[in-house]
């Protein structure tokens, strides 16, 4: 288990989880600008902590449509299961996701790449890939080169990149189907996103 994993399966992650309370409401008008005119029916969010992007999608997509969660933090799993009785949350990680090839039609990150050193991303990126029967969305930090930033006393929990890059240079036949930036005004962090269709 690498030691990123290790701090958000653990206190680390916790104390984010405590930290990290969004409004989901706040998040709408962005999520149906990226996902507006799609056909989806089973959605997976990887690193989904307490739930609140997809209770967005749910209010967007409505209730035809499955919405998965995966997250190693047991605090983030108990918040997310006691309050979003409507979503299915399972204990996993991105490196060894618990379905089986093209499982989902939609699978998306929000701020989990930013959390993995650069060696293990292309095995991230592989589960993601595999899992994924159509759309893959990544909302991530950008930088066009790899830039650690310190984070809460670690330099080894948060790096920027240039997600859409690694993700094309790894899977060429993935193709850039929408893209733009968030910022706080829209309920993100300072993110741009990249929607990939294969």
């Amino acid at each position: 288990m690498s030691d990123q994993l290790n701090a958000w399966e653990g206190k680390f992650g916790e104390a984010y989880t405590d930290r990290n309370v969004v409004d989901w409401r706040t998040r709408i008008p962005a999520f149906r600008e990226m996902v507006g005119g799609l056909e989806i029916s089973q959605v997976l969010e990887i690193g989904c902590n307490r739930g609140h992007n997809l209770v967005a999608l749910e209010e967007i997509l409505g209730n035809n449509v499955d919405l998965v969660g995966i997250e190693p933090n047991p605090h983030a799993l108990k918040i997310v299961r006691t309050e979003n009785s409507k979503l299915d949350a399972i204990k996993g990680d991105i490196f060894d996701i618990p379905f089986k090839d093209g499982y989902f039609d939609f699978v998306f990150t929000a701020c989990v790449l930013i959390h993995i050193d650069k060696s293990e991303l292309p095995k991230a990126l592989s589960e993601i890939y595999r899992v994924s029967s159509r759309y893959i969305l990544a909302v991530e930090y950008f930088a066009e080169e790899e830039t650690t930033i310190h984070y809460r006393g670690h330099d080894d929990l948060l790096w920027k990149r240039n997600f859409l890059k690694h993700y094309q240079k790894q899977f060429p036949g993935l193709l850039l189907v929408r893209s733009g930036y968030w910022g706080p005004e829209d309920g993100f962090d300072r993110t741009n996103w990249w929607l990939l269709e294969k």
